[in-house]
């Protein structure tokens, strides 16, 4: 097994690569995804932090919040606001359709979104990076295992 990060960045790639159309299964689950010209639309999915506390009721246990970021990358053109937020819409619907992504976690809660263009790039891009709060619990000594 893995650890349950693993674990959750995985299923929010499996909901998405069959949830969000608009990309047509090009999700990578990574922060590094190939960004050509035939890569795109797409979706990354990645963690960035994660904050955690010892809950000793019962089994002792540790209770994590763990940001995970989701990036709808996009061609920038004249459409480009219309074209990111048609992309979060079926991103945002597709995981709320597993609010608790199939038990690993007690929740997942969209918490910020960020929408920017990068001109560096060969061809600009749109990003519009969505940042979800996912609410899960291991016990101590088995981070591989979602209570």
């Amino acid at each position: 097994m893995s650890h349950v990060r693993n674990q959750i960045r995985d299923r929010i790639s499996e909901i998405l690569t069959s949830g969000v159309t608009l990309v047509s299964g090009r999700v990578y689950p990574s922060r590094i995804y190939p960004l050509s010209e035939d890569n795109l639309p797409c979706v990354a999915v990645y963690t960035s932090s994660e904050e955690s506390g010892l809950r000793t009721m019962g089994t002792v246990t540790i209770e994590r919040q763990l940001l995970t970021s989701v990036d709808a990358v996009v061609r920038v053109s004249d459409s480009f606001d219309d074209d990111v937020d048609a992309l979060c819409v079926q991103i945002e619907e597709a995981i709320a359709a597993d609010f608790t992504l199939s038990g690993l976690v007690k929740d997942i809660v969209l918490s910020s979104t960020e929408i920017d263009f990068d001109s560096d790039a060969e061809r600009p891009i749109g990003i519009a990076r969505l940042t979800f709060a996912c609410r899960y619990v291991t016990t101590v000594g088995n981070v591989e295992t979602a209570r």
